[in-house]
């Protein structure tokens, strides 16, 4: 079935573990950079994530997205500004990190991301990258990359688990249903909308 033809009628639990989870997991590949994608609470669920895979020697560098201000417990700032803050207190120094601190949402972290990538490693000397975001979230954010990245740049996956939206624990909450729900909707839309081309489940 293409991923364009699902419907709030036909889509099944079945199909939702399967479009969000099924393969989506960390290979363990070294990288030139890994990048954190920007989010409320990625300092609680990627980040920690994001600095074990640095501080295990896969990369020397991070890119934390996010332009979004927010109003955190230490103060008002950007999502990338408070990821950056939590990587430093996990060990991660302050000449590993690159902030991207433009982006709005999941594709502008991507494209934002390219252009960092740019300018502080030159795009053709970047030939891997590793993708931290949550593990629901990660389906969408791969095609994003993997169509707007130059075909050069591999993109493997790191996925975060949260506590309501892991694969074997989305259908256990109201909101966990409903995240997943909303995630299979969005990749739909994505794709109606060309951001990145139909595929088949």
């Amino acid at each position: 079935m293409w991923v364009s033809e699902i419907t709030t009628e036909n889509l099944t639990n079945e199909m939702i573990d399967r479009l969000l989870f099924n393969e989506i997991e960390d290979d363990g590949t070294n990288v030139d950079c890994i990048i954190v994608l920007g989010s409320i609470k990625a300092y609680k669920y990627r980040i920690p994530v994001a600095a074990k895979a640095y501080l295990s020697g896969r990369s020397k560098k991070v890119m934390l997205c996010g332009g979004s201000i927010r109003e955190f417990s230490e103060g008002p700032m950007s999502e990338a500004e408070h990821m950056r803050y939590y990587m430093l207190k996990l060990g991660v120094p302050q000449d590993s990190i690159i902030l991207e601190n433009n982006s709005q949402n999941t594709i502008e972290n991507i494209l934002y991301a390219l252009v960092e990538l740019q300018r502080f490693m030159w795009l053709n000397n970047v030939s891997k990258i590793l993708l931290v975001t949550t593990a629901y979230h990660m389906r969408r954010s791969l095609h994003i990359a993997r169509y707007l990245f130059p075909s050069h740049i591999e993109i493997h996956a790191c996925p975060a688990d949260d506590m309501k939206t892991r694969r074997d624990t989305w259908m256990s909450t109201d909101v966990g249903i409903k995240r997943a729900r909303d995630e299979v909707f969005n990749i739909v839309n994505c794709i109606k909308n060309g951001v990145f081309p139909d595929f088949e489940i």
